[in-house]
């Protein structure tokens, strides 16, 4: 991997001389190769190692000492720390085994593939070492998504010395009009991490946007005299006719909404600067008590149109990518539980690059996660269930016969119950017990083999009265909704609910990864579950147990195998376990292992049978698992 993307570290010597090349203050710097950080390392470190006269900002200042208190510090010290506390570092790196170390850094990851990001308009100052036989294209791409910025660029001498191609014949006129180059012998044969004997080349660029720079031929471009404006041209608003494609959608929008960010700044910049030197209002010349002469201080109109353009291009930014996190792509995929969690981490997101390449990243960094996701999915389902009512579950005794694996269970196979299902105004169901029915319904779709759209809960409840107590059908429920709020559940197929109720025993190492590893006595308490507990709990209660044992035992064990519960004594439990014992004695139950049978335990996972009528296209596989998110 490391020779596929030509990885070479730089060290502190050349890191310093890279440095050394900017001229303007360093507001944001980005490294788009960068590898393990190691120029933002050496220069967060203040160049260990690096002389004081190779390095002109500290040569610079004249070597002596301050006092502090009781402390004397030298002067050079603190100006080689120049550049160890900067603002704002972002970082581009392919290879994701380095994520963890630019983050250690304090720098932002907005980006995988370099060449695949589309503008770097808030960077002021650029540092990199491209892989050496991609040093031209990566500088070039810099050059061109950039905006107003300082670029210093390592790469290899042959790129200037032999410009063969008309990529080259480019950077060289670049570095002819807008830079300088030095090249160097032996930086990567001593204190590197990889040593190679190849000449480089030093590059600097200086990118400088003229438009709001040349105040006069902006001002010639004005007719004098004539105050009116031109009203927008309505045929070229829509002929803005934007794809049909979503993401290329949402990156057509941002882009022009970006460029007309940067051209609002640029104006306002050039509108306060052109204001200020008019002066100020009569009214203000009473309250400040000047004369017409007075004239506020006017900045940069390069630093104030920088300034006002980070902050629109940051709240653009935020909004395109709002548009992929509670787009239909994810909302109808993820679970609401998973999409909270991708919303906790928005932040994050939010410092990626805006462009398609990052959003078909982070997508597929959810598909990966397919599998984690899946068993979150139906564990959530399962104890919502159960947490919602405990008459709900059945009890069983566990595969497992340790402390926190005794007691085994399952939701009933044709009938739950959920309470607190709010109706408001519009009388529909609000939106969370919405997302809860719709959690339900992927879940059910997934585990029939279902592929496509259906009508489900959400829709069968939008187009019935509810709290009428009226059965009413979906996909794969039959329901009644109640004016207290509680919902009948009737699962139309058993197997899917023996599917569910499968897939989380063997996960809890309630159930054997196989049944026939299982004794005929262990899949008949299974089996008649329902009718087994009932003799549970009438067989704790003639113990004079609490009234609310039953939730007690239910939620207990919940909580012990979520790993929530970290007290010491289990009564509840103990007292049930006692009964399963008793009324497995009375029923003359033996419940374990079969005496033959597989050796080898089943996957927990399983692929479902495709429903009747139904094909999977093995291609659209990650598309089907996305209804797994949780």
């Amino acid at each position: 991997m490391r020779d596929q993307l030509q990885y070479y570290p730089t060290g502190v010597r050349t890191a310093a001389k890279a440095w050394a090349k900017f001229r303007r203050p360093v507001r944001h710097l980005c490294d788009p190769s960068a590898g393990k950080g190691h120029l933002i390392r050496h220069a967060q470190e203040g160049f260990p190692g690096v002389p004081d006269d190779e390095l002109p900002w500290v040569a610079e200042i004249e070597d002596t000492e301050l006092q502090e208190g009781r402390f004397r510090t030298r002067l050079r010290d603190y100006a080689r720390m120049k550049f160890s506390n900067l603002k704002e570092v972002s970082a581009i790196e392919i290879d994701m085994q380095h994520h963890s170390s630019l983050k250690e850094l304090g720098a932002k990851i907005i980006g995988y593939d370099f060449l695949q990001v589309s503008s770097l308009a808030t960077v002021s100052n650029l540092i990199m070492n491209p892989p050496f036989q991609q040093g031209c294209a990566h500088v070039l791409h810099a050059w061109d998504v950039l905006y107003d910025a300082e670029l210093v660029a390592i790469i290899n001498a042959e790129t200037i010395r032999n410009p063969f191609s008309q990529d080259r014949q480019r950077l060289c006129s670049l570095i002819e009009s807008h830079g300088s180059v030095e090249f160097l012998q032996d930086e990567f044969t001593d204190e590197v991490e990889r040593t190679t004997s190849v000449e480089i080349a030093l590059i600097y660029l200086e990118k400088i946007p003229g438009q709001y720079l040349d105040v006069d031929a902006l001002m010639g471009n004005l007719k004098r005299g004539d105050n009116r404006y031109s009203e927008i041209d309505v045929d070229t608003c829509n002929a803005l006719a934007l794809p049909g494609n979503f993401i290329q959608d949402t990156c057509f929008r941002f882009e022009q909404a970006v460029a007309a960010a940067r051209r609002a700044s640029e104006a306002i910049a050039i509108s306060d600067h052109l204001s200020a030197g008019l002066g100020v209002t009569l009214e203000e010349m009473q309250t400040k008590g000047v004369g017409s002469d007075f004239r506020e201080v006017s900045g940069s109109i390069r630093e104030a149109a920088n300034n006002d353009f980070k902050v629109r291009y940051d709240d653009l930014k935020k909004r395109a990518w709002a548009q992929i996190l509670r787009s239909t792509l994810l909302t109808d995929k993820l679970s609401n539980q998973a999409r909270r969690k991708v919303e906790a981490s928005s932040q994050e997101i939010y410092n990626l690059e805006f462009n398609a390449a990052n959003i078909h990243g982070f997508l597929s960094g959810v598909a990966q996660s397919l599998g984690d996701i899946y068993q979150e999915m139906i564990l959530m389902l399962f104890d919502s269930i159960i947490e919602r009512s405990s008459d709900n579950a059945v009890f069983y005794k566990s595969w497992k016969s340790n402390q926190k694996h005794r007691i085994g269970m399952r939701l009933r196979k044709t009938r739950f119950i959920l309470p607190r299902f709010r109706v408001g105004f519009s009388k529909n169901l609000d939106y969370e017990d919405e997302r809860f029915l719709a959690d339900i319904d992927k879940a059910f779709h997934y585990l029939h083999g279902g592929v496509g759209e259906f009508d489900g809960l959400v829709q069968a409840c939008r187009k019935n009265p509810l709290g009428t107590g009226e059965r009413f059908s979906s996909r794969y429920f039959e329901f009644r909704h109640y004016k207290a709020g509680t919902m009948h559940f009737y699962p139309k197929s058993e197997e899917v609910m023996n599917k569910l109720n499968r897939f989380v025993g063997r996960l809890r190492n309630w159930l054997p990864g196989d049944m026939e590893e299982a004794n005929s006595d262990f899949k008949k308490q299974y089996e008649k579950g329902e009718s087994f507990t009932e003799e549970y709990l009438a067989a704790c209660r003639n113990a004079r147990t609490s009234y609310y044992d039953r939730d007690n035992q239910a939620y207990k064990l919940l909580r012990i195998v979520q790993g929530k519960d970290f007290g010491e004594g289990t009564p509840e439990l103990d007292r049930l376990e006692q009964a399963i014992d008793l009324i497995h004695e009375k029923h003359g139950l033996h419940c374990g292992p079969a005496l033959t049978g597989s050796t080898a335990s089943t996957a927990i996972a399983y692929q479902p049978q495709i429903e009747e009528g139904a094909t999977r296209s093995t291609t659209n596989e990650p598309e089907q698992l996305l209804l797994l998110a949780a």
